[in-house]
């Protein structure tokens, strides 16, 4: 696979897993670490998402 396309490709797949995850997880009031945890992956990758969206703009 071409190392261009997984820098974009992959994150995106990983980003969508993580809201699925959470999605599925997050019906109670309180939050639990998993939860957390989870939140925290979803930011991280949706920040690598956007650097990789504005590196291929540039």
């Amino acid at each position: 696979m071409d190392k261009k396309y997984f820098g974009f490709v992959g994150p995106f797949i990983l980003l969508f897993l993580c809201i699925g995850n959470y999605r599925r997880s997050s019906f109670s009031a309180t939050i639990r670490t998993v939860d957390f945890l989870t939140i925290w992956a979803i930011g991280a990758l949706s920040g690598i998402l956007q650097y990789q969206v504005i590196k291929r703009i540039k």
